[in-house]
C-alpha cells in the first residue's frame, strides 16, 4: 500500500504549517522523518493517519483519493505508536493491552503473544505504574502492533531510551514482519541506521529526500581524511596533500586532517599511494547525518 502526498499544505488560521509538500511512503520501505521542533512533522503525521485534512493539495492511497470506505480499510491496516501515551497506572500490562485489543476488535489471544514478543511476558501482570520508561515504550509498541498492521507509524519511539534500549527496540521491530514503517525521530544517527530513506522537513517544507548516501552526494559535503604520519611532520607530507587537491588542511600532534571534495575523493586516495611510507595510518570519515541534517535546514 503506497501513500502519496501531492502539493499538500496545512494552515491553522494565518499560520502555514505545511507548504506545498510532496512525499511518497513507498510500499515495503522504512522512511525516516526528521526536522526541528516546529518543522511540521507532527502535522504531517496527523495527515498520514487521517486525523487531519490538508488545507490544499491531496493525499492518495494507492492511486486514488480515499473515500470514507477506503479510509476505514486503511486505518484497519495501520498501527500507530504515539510519542506519549497515558496508560492507566493501576492496570496491569495484560489488562492494558487487552483493553486496546477490544477497541481494535482483535482476538484477545493476541495479547499474550504480543507481550511475549516485546519482552513483557514476565511483567504481564505487574501494574503499569511500576514499569520503567523502556517497558512503557515496549507496551506502547505492543498496542501499535495489534492487528498485524501493514503500515506502522512511529512518533519519536526511541526518545529517552539509553543506547541499549535503542538497540533492543529496533531488534524487536526487525524480528517482526513489518514491511512499511514511517519513523519520526530526533535521534538522527540511531534512526538513520535503520531506515531506507529519509525526509528532512524545515518550516513546513521538504528540504531533502533520499538515502543518506544520496543526500551526501547531492549536498557535496567534503569527506574528511585523517592521516597519521609515520615520522614528525616537516612540511613535505602537507605539501603533497595540498597538491593532491585537499580543500582544507589542519594538523594536530602528528595528524593531518584533509577535507577533500567528494568528486576528488577517489583520486586523492589513489594519489596517497605514492606517499605511503610517510603515512602510518589513515581514516576516512564521510559526512555525518547530523551535517546533512543541518545543511538542509
Amino acid at each position: 500500500m503506497m501513500i502519496r502526498l501531492e502539493e499538500v499544505s496545512k494552515r491553522f488560521g494565518a499560520l502555514d504549517v505545511l507548504r506545498s509538500l510532496n512525499l511518497e511512503v513507498r510500499r515495503n520501505e522504512w522512511l525516516g522523518l526528521f526536522g526541528h521542533n516546529g518543522s511540521g512533522k507532527t502535522t504531517l503525521i496527523r495527515i498520514l493517519l487521517g486525523l487531519s485534512r490538508p488545507s490544499a493539495g491531496r493525499l492518495l492511497i494507492g492511486e486514488n483519493v480515499p473515500d470514507a470506505a477506503a479510509w476505514r480499510r486503511f486505518r484497519a491496516a495501520l498501527g500507530f505508536m504515539p510519542e506519549r501515551i497515558n496508560f492507566w497506572e493501576h492496570l496491569s500490562g495484560e489488562e492494558t493491552l487487552g483493553y486496546f485489543a477490544r477497541l481494535r476488535g482483535v482476538d484477545a489471544a493476541r495479547v499474550s503473544h504480543l507481550l511475549g514478543r516485546v519482552g513483557l511476558a514476565d511483567a504481564a501482570r505487574r501494574k503499569v505504574g511500576e514499569y520503567s520508561k523502556g517497558m512503557r515504550q515496549r507496551l506502547n509498541l505492543a498496542q501499535a502492533l495489534l492487528g498485524d498492521p501493514e503500515i506502522l507509524v512511529l512518533d519519536e519511539p526511541i526518545e529517552g531510551l539509553d543506547p541499549q534500549g535503542v538497540r533492543d527496540f529496533f531488534r524487536l521491530l526487525r524480528e517482526g514482519d513489518l514491511r512499511t514503517v514511517v519513523l519520526s525521530s530526533h535521534q538522527l544517527a540511531e534512526a538513520c541506521r535503520e531506515v531506507d530513506r529519509i525526509c528532512v522537513l524545515s518550516n513546513g517544507q521538504v528540504k531533502a529526500q533520499g538515502t543518506v548516501q544520496e543526500l551526501a552526494l547531492r549536498l557535496d559535503r567534503p569527506v574528511r581524511i585523517y592521516l597519521y604520519a609515520a615520522a614528525p611532520l616537516n612540511g613535505t607530507l602537507e605539501a603533497a596533500v595540498v597538491a593532491l587537491g585537499a580543500s582544507s588542511l589542519s594538523k594536530d600532534e602528528g595528524v593531518l586532517v584533509a577535507e577533500v571534495p567528494q568528486a576528488r575523493k577517489t583520486a586523492f586516495l589513489l594519489g596517497l599511494h605514492a606517499h605511503r611510507d610517510a603515512i602510518r595510518h589513515l581514516r576516512v570519515d564521510e559526512p555525518s547525518i547530523e551535517e546533512i541534517y543541518f545543511e538542509t535546514d
